[in-house]
């Protein structure tokens, strides 16, 4: 590696991480001074507000990863063509793509690392978030309890209704099976009823307790009823009691693996997936933000404009915001299944890569 290599990246990681240093910082001073009346009635300690804002940091430094590191980017190039550095990189014949080069290497392996960052390590931050939350009764608290009214889809034609389910000791109260005709899904004609619905973890299946099982035939009036037997009272569904309490946990507070899961047994009953795997995607989209930015901003700041630094920070934030609002734009329509999830939550990364190479093309090499 060259010393003008170590010098860039030495810059960058410095700007990159005071710009994270200083969002995260006024991010915490606002939610402080929003929540500071909520710590003090609930009595929540100094170690519960500590672990709070701990675990409220994976979530800030996802959001702002993207933005710093174009601050970063703009900043260390920046200085340099203001100091006229960049001008004797090149008069000793590095070119553009030479210069860029630390910055790309730089972007892409942040952008694997965020991969794991945002699919795994953050959703558990989030969820300690909410546990917190809900111990202490913070604003944004979501109840994690027994559940109600439960309806389940299993494959196209079979459904599961649940009273209640308590996950603690993985019971299910008042059950209902029913099952429609395939050709005809408006005709009911079997349904199972059963007191409780207990799990088995030997046999990972599911037992039902004081079941009744009713035939309807093609004359409503008439059916047969007969009491299911303890072999017939094991049944296997596509769920499971975890499976079921994570159905309580929001998108955000899944690991990818949990939330892939979530998607493929909601497609097998025939569920519409379209939002969730919008935001699934978008979860890797979001990672590879960073490399974008990177190109777009290393070219951008590498040549003098009127104004200075001041001027670049302030087109990058206008950036920043016009990024987002495209991403939340695009993504309604993905919700609603007029464009495809995966091209949905990429469309803002091609869009501004493809800017990024217009502006490397017109940037003088």
């Amino acid at each position: 590696m060259k010393l003008l290599d170590r010098y860039i990246i030495k810059q960058f990681i410095l700007a990159t991480l005071v710009s994270i240093a200083a969002f995260i910082i006024l991010f915490v001073a606002i939610d402080l001074m929003e929540k500071l009346d909520k710590f003090l009635d609930r009595k929540v300690p100094f170690t519960g507000v500590l672990d709070y804002y701990i675990n409220f940091t994976p979530q800030m430094i996802s959001l702002v990863l993207p933005i710093a590191l174009l601050l970063g980017s703009l900043f260390t190039t920046g200085k340099m063509s203001q100091q006229t550095e960049i001008v004797a990189t090149r008069s000793a014949g590095m070119s553009l793509y030479r210069f860029m080069l630390p910055f790309v290497i730089l972007g892409v392996a942040l952008s694997f690392g965020a991969v794991y960052f945002n699919g795994w390590i953050l959703p558990r931050a989030n969820a300690r978030v909410d546990e917190l939350q809900r111990k202490y009764d913070l604003p944004g608290t979501t109840s994690i309890g027994p559940q109600s009214n439960l309806h389940l889809q299993e494959g196209i034609s079979e459904f599961v209704v649940i009273q209640n389910f308590t996950f603690e000791g993985a019971r299910a109260d008042r059950i209902g099976i029913y099952f429609f005709s395939p050709n005809d899904p408006t005709k009911l004609y079997r349904r199972i009823d059963a007191k409780q619905m207990l799990w088995d973890s030997t046999k990972h299946k599911w037992r039902l307790v004081d079941a009744v099982e009713r035939i309807f035939t093609n004359d409503s009036s008439k059916e047969s009823y007969r009491k299911v037997s303890d072999s017939e009272a094991m049944m296997r569904f596509s769920f499971t009691p975890k499976e079921l309490r994570e159905r309580q946990l929001k998108y955000e507070e899944l690991t990818n693996t949990q939330f892939r899961q979530r998607i493929d047994i909601a497609k097998q009953s025939g569920q519409d997936t379209a939002h969730d795997e919008v935001d699934y995607y978008s979860k890797y989209a979001m990672s590879f933000t960073s490399l974008v930015v990177v190109l777009f901003g290393v070219p951008f700041a590498s040549q003098k404009k009127r104004g200075g630094l001041a001027i670049q920070f302030a087109i990058a934030i206008g950036i920043a915001f016009f990024f987002l609002a495209f991403t939340k734009v695009s993504q309604t329509f993905g919700y609603t299944g007029a464009i495809d999830p995966i091209l949905t939550a990429w469309l803002a990364n091609i869009l501004f890569f493809l800017i990024a190479i217009g502006v490397i093309a017109k940037v003088q090499k």
